[in-house]
């Protein structure tokens, strides 16, 4: 019996083709992709924290027009959590304090009037690799010559760039040398929370450099008046003692949030002890001033009156003085020279609030804005007359 071949039509051989080639296209796609062949990316790890000390580039890798030093400005993305501890990679605290350590320095002022004698120590954090350093105002105010004492006890002059008795910030600069300082990351203090811990690093005593203490943040935009100054600051339970002011106050990341410049201890009017009460400049206040100063030398925006003064004190009967700024210099074509105050004068008071010492007076201008017009009560001699004079805008280091 002969067999019947079974027939497929000719449409459905070329359907058959077809669909095999399509699997097997498939199956070598997919195999591509497993394998990394031609997909276009490449394996990119997991970004890193960002370091407590950043070692940046030498002065000759810099680009040839860049005048100003490397400077820190670049604010955390508004989506990054920064409220929180950092994830550290695994270092140990130890690790942490150490990059921190390195970056923060001890500082002694002379004084002409103490000859080549120390009259004032502090702290200081550098902020840039060609040693900017950022410290308090009433550290270095009124120093003749500044030392700078780094964490390996090296030993460097430096300059005064700028301050800001408003913010109690200042900026000094360690002199020539050329070399790469190690410096601190900053941080934001904006989303800080009561609970964070923090460490504080200073020149305690004066004596006693890089000090670590460490802490929470026991309080955040405390209302603290310090030299006649209002001032808004972070408040720790660190240990702060004299030779801290300038210090830094860090995260436990090792990211800077605060500049120190007070502390409290000893007894209130009613007989309480008062214990850790630390305070800091949170660093979101101090960074525009800290950046303003390093531009210009001084802080814009700010009035000035156009005078440096003195304080003297009068006597009135036998026990009783009083004490009140003095004029020593004027500021060529300032709103104090236009105004026609002169050398010697004595300013009694602003807008008739009595000033005592040139501090007040400083605290009493800074009230006003620029454009504002006051009235500058003067003693001149036997006569005592008020001036009217238009504040305006410091155009200069003064």
């Amino acid at each position: 019996m002969e067999s019947k071949k079974i027939m497929m039509p000719v449409g459905a051989i070329i359907a058959c083709v077809l669909i095999t080639l399509f699997l097997l296209a498939c199956v070598a796609g997919i195999a591509y992709l497993i394998f990394g062949g031609g997909s276009g990316r490449t394996n990119v790890p997991a970004a890193t924290e960002v370091p407590a000390v950043t070692d940046g580039p030498s002065q000759t890798d810099m680009p040839a027009d860049s005048a100003k030093p490397t400077q820190q400005t670049d604010s955390p993305s508004s989506g990054l959590d920064i409220s929180g501890t950092k994830a550290d990679e695994g270092a140990p605290i130890t690790d942490v304090l150490e990059n921190c350590m390195r970056t923060v320095v001890s500082i002694d002022i002379t004084v002409s009037a103490y000859g080549d004698q120390v009259a004032g120590s502090g702290s200081g954090v550098i902020i840039t690799e060609d040693g900017y350093i950022a410290t308090c105002n009433h550290v270095v105010e009124g120093a003749s010559t500044i030392s700078v004492y780094l964490n390996d006890g090296s030993e460097f002059p430096a300059e005064l760039i700028g301050n800001d008795s408003v913010t109690d910030i200042a900026v000094i600069k360690i002199k020539g040398d050329g070399r790469s300082f190690p410096y601190a990351t900053i941080g934001s203090s904006e989303a800080l929370r009561v609970g964070d811990s923090v460490f504080a690093i200073g020149n305690a005593l004066g004596e006693l450099s890089n000090t670590v203490t460490d802490g929470i943040i026991s309080g955040i935009g405390r209302d603290i008046e310090i030299g006649g100054q209002s001032m808004t600051l972070l408040q720790t339970s660190a240990a702060i003692n004299s030779g801290n002011s300038g210090g830094a106050l860090f995260k436990a990341d090792g990211t800077l949030i605060g500049i120190v410049n007070a502390k409290q201890s000893g007894e209130t009017s009613s007989g309480a002890s008062i214990e850790g009460l630390g305070f800091a400049v949170p660093i979101d206040l101090a960074r525009p001033i800290i950046s303003d100063i390093m531009d210009y030398g001084y802080v814009t925006g700010r009035p000035y009156l156009g005078v440096s003064t003195k304080n003297v004190s009068y006597g009135f009967g036998m026990f009783n003085y009083a004490t009140f700024p003095q004029v020593v210099s004027i500021i060529e074509g300032s709103p104090a020279d236009k105004a026609g105050i002169l050398e010697n004068d004595i300013i009694t008071a602003i807008n008739k609030s009595p000033v005592s010492s040139s501090t007040g007076l400083r605290v009493e201008i800074n009230k006003y804005k620029v454009g504002d017009t006051i009235t500058v009560t003067v003693q001149r001699g036997n006569n005592t007359f008020d001036l009217e004079i238009q504040l305006e805008e410091r155009t200069g280091k003064y």
